[in-house]
């Protein structure tokens, strides 16, 4: 919880404090808390793999069962490409989002997903 100095909130006639939204006392107040939001967790277990289908015998590494938001999935595939120095696309299928890089980088895209779990756990 956030440290709040005293001189915050203002006193009723008894010397309680006073919540300065709903105006009751700090022990009674139904207020949403201002305790601000921690790291979320990462809760998706993606899967890996190549696909050649539909692309003339190219390979691109899939990650997929990512979660189905379009923010998360676009800086994800940013950063992804840019560490792996090659292209590719993200969409959303179904429930579920999708990352596409071109080429066969398995190894470096997991361990980038390992560190990345690791710093939102810790």
């Amino acid at each position: 919880m956030i440290d709040i100095p005293d001189s915050f909130f203002e006193k009723d006639a008894h010397g309680q404090f006073l919540c300065p939204k709903c105006r009751r006392i700090i022990n009674a107040c139904t207020c949403p808390s201002i305790d601000p939001p921690g790291p979320r967790p990462m809760t998706f277990t993606p899967r890996l793999r190549l696909d050649r289908s539909g692309r003339k015998g190219k390979v691109v590494t899939l990650i997929e069962r990512l979660p189905h938001d379009e923010n998360f999935i676009k800086a994800m595939a940013h950063d992804i490409k840019a560490r792996t120095g090659s292209g590719g696309t993200f969409y959303l299928a179904g429930d579920e989002g999708v990352i596409e890089i071109q080429g066969d980088h398995r190894k470096k895209i997991s361990d980038l997903l390992a560190l990345k779990k690791s710093s939102l756990s810790a």
